[in-house]
């Protein structure tokens, strides 16, 4: 009789663990299954995406932004070269202007230093030259070109108050707004660009300052103001260099929904 239970446990037992692992197979057949559901309606999304055509829109204009950061910066390297130019023609010419001064020097010290019985003649008073509105207009640029904003912002500023009916007036107004844009003063901005266009309209660089007004309106959120300064640039001036950043600044204005 013993040995008959002992058998009956040395079957049941087996019967037992086989139920078991067959549960725990499909258990996890089971997950694996609803992962495999999961997967296909995660690759389902990614297509609707793909076919809607957003991506791609966004990729055009991370391209966009992409051309316009290269620009940026082969424009900043560009005033780094003029920079380095106009620094070393200022030292150039201290060192001329230094060199003169100490032969004029050596010269009065050899005068005076001779013994004479004439009366000495009173030298008269140098006449002091005012500078040109042109000299004005070049160092001021100078300052622009090399990223002193302030400095140049206060020069173009005086350049405008001393020469009024200067021919190089316009220019000047149009570098004050590019140094104003630099301090991100953009308000100050958009009212100089404004004024150059409406007090000078017929100026070659107006092309530039619609485009630099469309930039500076983007920066204070002025969609559609910014809209209608591209549209006046591509309508007035269709063959200026800077028509292509037009266009493309519009389209990218154009596509983000209010």
């Amino acid at each position: 009789m013993k040995k008959l239970i002992l058998l009956a446990c040395l079957f049941v037992t087996p019967l037992h663990a086989a139920f078991f692992e067959d549960s725990d197979a499909r258990k996890k057949l089971q997950e694996m299954q609803l992962k495999e559901t999961e997967l296909e309606a995660r690759i389902v999304s990614l297509e609707a995406i793909i076919k809607s055509g957003s991506l791609n829109d966004m990729l055009n204009q991370i391209e966009l932004v992409k051309q316009d950061v290269s620009k940026l910066r082969g424009d900043m390297e560009t005033l780094r070269h003029l920079n380095a130019t106009a620094e070393q023609r200022q030292k150039d010419l201290y060192q001329d202007l230094d060199g003169r001064l100490r032969k004029i020097e050596e010269k009065s010290v050899e005068s005076n230093s001779t013994p004479s019985n004439k009366v000495a003649e009173t030298p008269a008073t140098p006449e002091v030259k005012e500078p040109s509105d042109q000299e004005v207009y070049d160092q001021a640029s100078t300052l622009l070109d090399g990223m002193k904003n302030k400095e140049a912002f206060q020069a173009f500023t005086d350049f405008i108050k001393q020469f009024p009916n200067s021919a190089l007036l316009p220019d000047a107004k149009y570098s004050l707004a590019n140094a104003q844009f630099n301090l991100k003063n953009y308000k100050a901005t958009i009212g100089t660009y404004q004024k150059l266009l409406d007090q000078h309209p017929d100026f070659a660089k107006n092309p530039e300052a619609l485009l630099g007004l469309a930039n500076a309106q983007i920066q204070l959120a002025l969609i559609p103001e910014a809209k209608k300064s591209l549209k006046d640039l591509i309508k007035k001036y269709p063959k200026s260099d800077v028509i292509q950043n037009a266009q493309k600044r519009l389209k990218v204005l154009e596509s983000i929904k209010p």
